[in-house]
Order: C-alpha cells, then structure tokens, then sequence
C-alpha cells in the first residue's frame, strides 16, 4: 500500500522594511542644459515608516560636473510619511560633455545620494527655453502675475502655446494660465509672457508642483516650479506676495531674465523668500553652489 501525504505548501511573503528611513529622487533623472543657458529638475524627499527631519542638501559644482551653478533650497522640514520638494536650477560651464552631479540629502544621521547625469551640448539646432522662477509665493484669494521669458534658440521662429499641468490635482487647487497663451517667438528678440496664479478662499494650504509645457509643431519643453500657497488674510495686512527664487553669492534673489527685474505684481524676491516662511511656516534657507554667472545670450 501507498501512502500520499497531502498538505498545504506555504508561500513565503517578502518582509517589508520597517526602519524609518528616506529616499530622494530627480524628475527628470537626466538633465540636458544648451551651453549658455540653463536647465532645471525637481527633487523630491520623500519619508519611509514615518520619518522626519530637517532636510539639509548639499553639492558641488567645477569642471567635473560640467556646471558652474547648482541652485536649491534646503532646511526644509520633512513630516512623518510625507514629501517635499525643491528645484534644482543648473547653470553649465564652458565644456561640452557628459557628466554626473552628486546631491547629498541628510537627515540627522541618515544620508543619501542621489546622482544626477548632466549633458552638457552646443545648440546645434533650432530650439527655444523659457526659464522660470525656482517657486510662486501666493495666498488664499489671490491673482498674481509674474512676467517671464522664452528665448529663441539656433535661429528658432515659430509660434508656441503654454499650457500648464499642476500636482496634486485637487478641489480648489491654485489654477496657472497664461497672458498671452499663444506667442510668437522670433530670433532677433526675446518674447515675454506673465504666469498667473490664481487661489480661493478655500484653496487648501500647502505646496504643489506645476508644470509648465511650451510647445510649438514638433518641439515640446516641460519646466517645472513650486507653488506655495499660505492662509488668506485681508490684503491691508499682508503685501501681495511674489515669487522666489535662488541667490549667488553676490545678489539675492536675481534672475538671468533681465524682464524679472521689473516685476510690478510681485515683491522683492528676499523680502517674499521672508514672507513665505511666516505664512507657511517653513524653515527654508536657500542655497546656492556658484562659480560664476554666465550672461545671457541672444540668438
């Protein structure tokens, strides 16, 4: 006689990780940056099993990363099982090439790194950029707009549409339009436009990510800022907020685009990079890694 044996076969489950921990991550993870100009990436710091901290972030910049500018905010506060953000503006060096920069996230103990490949090229055909600020400081109730540029590229003419995409999608979410939406970029001049940013009372606190797509035929370019919304308060006692962005070691708060300079809605950037702290009650210091600050070309 044969006996069978029957039973039950267990399938063993992985073991998640539960040690409260952090990752940081790029969006996009590859930067391409036109010699001359500039290119941006968001990064994001997300929490694992409820960790939290202060972020401090930290990099350097010289020929053997291909840039001469790496600009982000750091100190920020990250809560247990949340995310922040800032964005990396780069500025490129004299070099073509491919390259990698290294970003150091550290939280109390914990550090991690994050490698960043960075392409650095000649323009080599027609194309176009728009640089925007690093983030939008607004209240609830609000409209502001904020005057910014694209720049022709290789002898680029040709119409582009502005459209605009914000994270997380909402109820009540700050909404991005365009004045105007559709512009005609030529090569012998540089085509500005205003980014406004509009809230409710009941648009709900906190950052989010937009991003900004221009697109004209067949070329498509996404850049990405921060918009961060504080508690309404009635305007005689609070000035209309602006936008920020980072600094370099000689000015605070400039912008390659010369037409920032005259922003009428918005106020200084420091004096908003202050106001933004007491509304949303974040502990941010901007960081800037600067060699030098190429100006800006036209085509």
């Amino acid at each position: 006689m044969t006996l069978m044996a029957l039973g039950t076969i267990g399938l063993a489950r992985p073991v998640l990780a539960t040690t409260p921990d952090f990752t940081i991550s790029a969006n996009p993870g590859k930067v391409s940056i036109p010699m001359g100009y500039w290119a941006e990436t968001m990064l994001t710091i997300a929490s694992l099993n409820g960790f939290e901290g202060t972020v401090q972030l930290s990099t350097a910049v010289g020929p053997s990363t291909g840039l001469d500018g790496a600009g982000f905010s750091t100190g920020m506060t990250l809560g247990p099982n949340g995310s922040v953000n800032t964005d990396l503006q780069l500025t490129p060096g004299q070099t073509p090439g491919n390259y990698n920069l290294s970003i150091t996230a550290t939280i109390g103990s914990v550090s991690h790194v994050l490698v960043i490949p960075i392409t650095v090229s000649q323009v080599s055909s027609p194309d176009f950029i728009t640089r925007l600020w690093a983030s939008y400081a607004i209240l609830q109730e609000r409209n502001i707009a904020i005057p910014e540029e694209l720049v022709s590229l290789g002898a680029f003419r040709g119409q582009l549409s502005l459209s605009a995409k914000l994270t997380p999608d909402i109820s009540n979410a700050p909404t991005v339009s365009f004045q105007p939406n559709t512009i005609d970029l030529s090569t012998s001049a540089i085509a500005t436009y205003n980014t406004v940013v509009s809230t409710v009372r009941t648009t709900p606190v906190g950052t989010y990510i937009v991003a900004i797509t221009a697109s004209s035929g067949t070329i498509s370019h996404t850049y990405q800022a921060l918009v961060m919304v504080g508690d309404y308060r009635p305007p005689s006692e609070q000035p209309a907020p602006g936008n920020s962005t980072t600094t370099d070691s000689t000015s605070a708060g400039t912008n390659n685009l010369s037409a920032l300079d005259n922003a009428s809605s918005a106020v200084s950037t420091l004096r908003s990079f202050w106001w933004l702290q007491t509304i949303i009650g974040l502990s941010i210091a901007t960081l800037v890694v600067y060699r030098r600050k190429p100006p800006l070309r036209e085509h």
